[in-house]
């Protein structure tokens, strides 16, 4: 009853939006740029926003296409120097509104030589506040007057590159350090002196602070629970640095640097990965761990899933990988050793055909985990005190979704509002009477449905996270509505998974959500999204269209289109369902 409240409501919301418009006299919002006054460095310009539904629109005199809605969208090639634009809408009556946006265009000049003296800039990599440890390598890349003499660490030289090596440009210097335990004084600023051939110097000192980690190897953290990450390294885009994988509670981690706020942690000799420093405890140990010598395993199953575990020393840190067709989880154990003729018996297990033993590197442990089927259908992997287990998950018994529990998460919610499109509705909104939709047919079908939320209220992606990691769905969909600054030719639907094993499911969706009438943005692997990291089961984000582009605004405001969305997500879901079945 609440869900066909909700989704009435946000109907009558639009339905009244829409005649309210068309009731108006003429108006003119703007939504892109937000600015009249505009000082830009690319002659591609966008505008957007909308009028009355039924007005006429012109941009300095030229027609501009007004969606039925009132939207619109327009891309504008700038000359150099300034430009002055003018919006008007015109209502029935003949009355009209205007309004003006003026961009002042100057390309970025090329790159030129220092005309002086000085040194004009410097980055050094690793960016940020760093702590370092012997073997770390620090490079720096500077701009400043050709033909001098540079050095910076411990009077170390940075070599100017040749003009010919670098777009014509002289001036550019680089260079390399690889810390030394001599430099284990280095606490503060890094300072960069240029001499010239008439002895004049310029120094520039950098902005980061630099200190030395005495105890390597002897300072440690232990993760604070099982939502803790392992990432590539600290930096990343808008959802965050590229994820390794999650680990469980009290994993044992050697930190060597830090970067920033991420703490830079050895697994293995040559192989680092970082961690945010609120996810970690950090100690100094007494006396070293002991070596975990592998010797024995067991692999097991229960009425529910197939179990493998080995015992070790501590709670190592371990990083899971997939491969399909055929199907394996591989997980690698950093600090652990096997003993030679390392064998188990397999027992009653129902999905793991075979489990293989390596060490692949002299401090890197592999565990192969041959599976029934091409493809995964989920598993976690774990501590039990100090034994590491890997929990597999079986494919359904039955693939019908009558006997399914589906976890259907609806992006955004509460302050976290979303894109906006020119309408004014948000993602929330929508992502949400999409989700209600898609629960209905889902039941209709007989299907078991775990939502995220029923209505407009906040929940975090990292709660959204750890409950369906505890629920424990047999699959998971997250909708939500894409966003661009292009909102003349970006559209279109799209899927998005992180790990292989979750393609078909993505691939399936995406196909159908195609014969909507959308263009297709693609269906795309290797996402950062928080919920395409679960490994627990197969999962899909599903990017419904563009509330950006007026065409797919239209579309969406449309209560028949959002049930013809939700309708070919479940035909999706069954596709899915039928291409696992014949893999049996």
């Amino acid at each position: 009853m609440i869900d066909r409240f909700m989704h009435r409501g946000l109907l009558i919301i639009t339905l009244c939006f829409v005649q309210q418009q068309i009731m108006a006299q003429a108006f003119l919002r703007l939504n892109q740029p937000v600015r009249e006054q505009n000082n830009v460095s690319s002659a591609k310009q966008f505008l957007s926003g909308r009028t009355c539904a039924g007005c006429r629109l012109q941009l300095n005199n030229d027609s501009v296409y007004v969606y039925a809605t009132g939207a619109f969208a327009i891309k504008q090639e700038l000359p150099v120097g300034n430009t002055r634009l003018v919006l008007t809408a015109t209502d029935s009556t003949g009355r009209f509104v205007s309004k003006q946006v003026m961009y002042y265009y100057r390309p970025l000049p090329p790159p030129s030589p220092t005309p002086v003296f000085r040194i004009d800039y410097f980055t050094i990599s690793p960016q940020g506040n760093l702590q370092v440890s012997e073997g770390d390598t620090l490079r720096i890349r500077m701009k400043a007057f050709p033909g001098c003499k540079a050095n910076w660490i411990n009077n170390a030289p940075m070599k100017e590159i040749p003009a010919a090596d670098n777009e014509g440009v002289a001036g550019f210097y680089e260079g390399i350090y690889v810390v030394q335990d001599s430099d284990s004084l280095l606490n503060g600023r890094i300072r960069i002196t240029m001499q010239n051939g008439s002895g004049q110097t310029a120094i520039k000192e950098s902005p980061n602070y630099y200190s030395y980690l005495r105890n390597r190897g002897r300072f440690v953290g232990r993760t604070i629970d099982n939502l803790t990450y392992l990432t590539i390294s600290p930096h990343g885009d808008r959802l965050g640095p590229e994820k390794l994988g999650y680990l469980d509670e009290g994993v044992l981690l050697y930190i060597t640097g830090r970067e920033g706020n991420y703490y830079k942690v050895q697994l293995a000799p040559k192989r680092y990965a970082y961690i945010p420093e609120p996810l970690v405890d950090t100690a100094t140990l007494e006396e070293l761990v002991p070596i975990s010598i592998i010797n024995n395993a067991r692999v097991w199953a229960n009425d529910d899933y197939d179990y493998v575990a080995v015992p070790l020393a501590d709670k190592l840190p371990y990083i899971s990988t997939q491969e399909v067709e055929p199907g394996k989880i591989i997980v690698d154990v950093f600090g652990a050793y096997a003993e030679q003729g390392l064998q188990t018996q397999l027992g009653s297990t129902r999905e793991i055909e075979r489990v293989a033993w390596q060490q692949i590197d002299p401090e890197v442990f592999r565990m192969v985990i041959s599976l029934q089927h091409g493809y995964p259908w989920g598993y976690r992997v774990y501590y039990k005190e100090d034994t590491l287990v890997v929990q597999v998950k079986r494919q359904p018994a039955s693939l019908q979704l009558r006997n399914l529990t589906i976890g259907l998460d609806a992006g955004h919610g509460g302050n976290n509002v979303g894109a906006v499109g020119n309408m004014g509705i948000y993602e929330k909104e929508l992502s949400l009477s999409v989700a209600m939709l898609l629960k209905a047919a889902l039941e209709k079908e007989g299907a078991t449905v775990l939502p995220s939320r029923t209505r407009d209220q906040f929940v975090a992606n990292e709660d959204r996270l750890s409950d369906y990691r505890r629920k424990d769905p047999d699959l998971l969909l997250s909708i939500h509505l894409n966003s661009s600054v292009n909102p003349v030719d970006i559209k279109g639907t799209a899927t998005y998974y992180r790990h292989r094993f979750c393609e078909p499911l993505a691939r399936a969706i995406y196909n159908r959500m195609l014969e909507t009438g959308l263009s297709g943005f693609g269906c795309n692997g290797n996402f950062n999204f928080i919920l395409n990291n679960p490994t627990e089961f197969p999962d899909a984000l599903i990017e419904t269209l563009f509330l950006s582009n007026p065409g797919d605004e239209a579309k969406v405001l449309d209560p028949q289109f959002r049930q013809l969305m939700a309708d070919k997500i479940v035909q999706g879901l069954k596709d899915f369902l039928e291409q696992a079945g014949k893999h049996n």
